[in-house]
């Protein structure tokens, strides 16, 4: 009796204890301070000067354009890429500062893990950049920017002392600091901050998660994964602003933006039309989804495929009168069962070890970390124990899972009550995990496929 009391306790207590977990993400201890931020890097720094004529001409030889590149097919290139070209009219010559750049050397995946990766801002051949996007055969287009004289050049200087070693590497974040937020925040101290006033007033029509989720929808595994690692920090409303952290809207947004130059006059910031420099082949990869649309049922219907197979291999097999298909079904449920939990339990263990030592911000308060924790790592060895008939292994298992679909229960039934506080947008994990929790549960679903014997007395003769 007491060691089964200790097994009940040590599983309350890791209940409880993961309920807490979101709390640890209260402490920003883990945050860096990066002296190389951009809102830092620039806040000394004036665009808008008056010039004299040596510097006039010397501006009037330089074209800002901006190279805004398409879907790749490795993941990190999936949302696409901008970088800004300085082309001098007397040489001809172009040059892309590209703030998107990274080495899979140096330990790439630890810090990657960690949250403190760096990129690079570098200075290359524009065309032999172009050549590789259309080699690469991604959509590739360019608009020109016409800024202020001054911002012009004040611009290029800038760009020249980023590029310097000792001033070139920055903190990488996925939302707030990348190749397009970069670039953005420049563009926007060319035009003295009208570019963020205006940005900022523009509500979007979409959160973060719902943009992230228009590049991966076609990609159900990756979409599920970084869905289920991302907290209700992506879930808060934005402005155009933030949704300029893709390099497609920050492009569209500047040809519809004019700003108000120094003699009063309101200019478009774009000169020209946008330019294609290379159309993608038809076909050759998913398309971006225009418009945001929810894998909640994709999610519920595979929850419920994984659960059928598991009533069936578990509750219908093993109520055979045939002891062979018994042992099958037996075998079949608890290897399901292990590959299904220990997959959700490594990403559980991977989400908690983001959660607390780690400077992923978007992991902190993630509800997820209830329901799909690192316990479904011990059910994983209680589910393939099942397999080899561990009466009790198979009792604990689907105790384990009773606990787990009454917390999503709960949790669905809070963020109903609570709808302004839990704003979390974890229906599709929710709903992809407790169909299976419920069929995998301590509800005696076999009883409906056991046949049932009628007895006759006297009175029914």
């Amino acid at each position: 009796m007491m060691p089964r009391c200790k097994r009940v306790l040590l599983f309350g207590l890791l209940i409880f204890w993961s309920l807490t977990l979101p709390a640890i993400s209260l402490y920003p201890t883990l945050q860096l301070d990066d002296p190389m931020a951009s809102e830092k890097v620039l806040s000394d720094k004036e665009f808008i000067r008056e010039l004299n004529e040596q510097e006039k001409s010397a501006a009037n030889q330089l074209e800002i354009s901006l190279t805004t590149m398409g879907r790749g097919d490795p993941l990190y290139i999936w949302f696409g890429h901008s970088g800004l070209v300085v082309t001098d009219r007397n040489t001809e010559r172009s040059v892309m500062y590209d703030y998107g750049i990274f080495s899979f050397d140096d330990d790439f995946y630890q810090t990657f893990a960690l949250g403190r990766l760096n990129y690079e801002v570098w200075a290359t051949s524009a065309p032999a950049r172009h050549a590789l996007a259309i080699e690469e055969d991604r959509t590739t287009s360019s608009i020109t920017l016409n800024l202020p004289a001054s911002a012009t050049l004040e611009l290029v200087n800038f760009l020249n002392f980023n590029i310097q070693p000792e001033n070139n590497t920055y903190l990488y974040h996925h939302y707030n600091e990348n190749c397009s937020t970069r670039i953005r925040d420049l563009i926007d101290k060319t035009v003295g901050g009208q570019f963020k006033e205006w940005a900022t007033s523009i509500p979007y029509e979409e959160s973060l998660r719902q943009m992230v989720m228009r590049h991966t929808a076609a990609s159900p595994g990756i979409d599920w994964t970084l869905n289920f690692l991302q907290s209700g920090v992506i879930d808060k409303p934005i402005t155009l602003w933030e949704a300029m952290f893709l390099p497609a809207v920050l492009e569209q947004a500047l040809l519809d933006f004019s700003y108000t130059d120094g003699s009063g006059t309101v200019v478009p910031i774009v000169s020209g039309e946008r330019k294609i420099i290379h159309e993608a082949t038809p076909g050759i990869r998913p398309l971006v989804m225009q418009s945001y649309r929810s894998m909640t049922p994709y999610g519920l219907l595979f929850g419920f495929f994984v659960g059928i197979l598991s009533l069936v291999f578990g509750r219908v097999m093993t109520s055979s009168k045939y002891t062979w298909f018994q042992s099958m079904g037996r075998i079949c449920e608890g290897w399901l069962n292990f590959i299904w939990t220990f997959a959700t339990g490594i990403l559980g263990t991977l989400l908690l070890f983001m959660m607390i030592a780690s400077n992923h911000d978007v992991t902190y308060f993630n509800e997820n970390i209830l329901f799909a924790n690192p316990w479904l790592l011990v059910m994983s060895i209680q589910a393939l124990a099942s397999a080899f008939g561990k009466e009790k292994a198979i009792q604990r298992f689907r105790k384990g899972n009773t606990v787990l679909a009454l917390l999503i229960a709960v949790s669905i039934i809070l963020k109903g009550v609570f709808f302004d506080l839990l704003i979390q947008q974890n229906w599709q994990i929710m709903l992809t995990l407790l169909p299976i929790y419920i069929a995998n549960s301590s509800i005696p679903f076999e009883r409906l496929f056991r046949k049932r014997h009628k007895f006759l007395d006297d009175d029914d003769l």
